[in-house]
């Protein structure tokens, strides 16, 4: 009777074990999020007219983890998120970017990365850009 209890005693602390080392794995990072703010603009080609699909990225020139991207609607607008271990959070970390924009993939899959020339600065305000591609 007593190796029995024994056995019993020890599995149910071996399950209590498990299921903590279960929860503390699968757990987010104990960080906090950081601050984002809003970004939104318009991307339009060079023509002025708003380019109607495709994926914008700000990249930030000091910090490779620094990214937001957002995907360029039918009206050429976009807003940017940002992924924080695999979080989707709206806006951009405050900062300098360079941007680039990433044409949505034809049959043929041979568009390119544009990059765009110029530098945008994200604040803790409101954040609109209207973008131009160049020729």
């Amino acid at each position: 009777m007593k190796n029995r209890l024994q056995l019993i005693l020890t599995k149910i602390c071996w399950s209590l074990v498990c299921g903590t080392l279960l929860m503390i794995g699968c757990g987010r990072n104990s960080e906090p999020l950081p601050d984002t703010f809003a970004v939104e603009g318009l991307l339009t080609d060079p023509t002025g007219t708003p380019v109607t699909d495709g994926m914008i990225m700000f990249q930030s020139p000091d910090n490779a983890e620094h990214a937001s991207q957002g995907e360029i609607q039918s009206d050429g607008r976009f807003r940017l998120y940002t992924l924080v271990d695999g979080e989707r959070i709206d806006g951009a970390r405050p900062g300098d970017y360079r941007a680039t924009y990433y044409p949505r993939m034809s049959k043929a899959q041979n568009e390119n990365p544009i990059p765009i020339g110029q530098s945008y600065t994200v604040e803790s305000d409101e954040n609109l850009f209207e973008i131009k591609l160049e020729e």
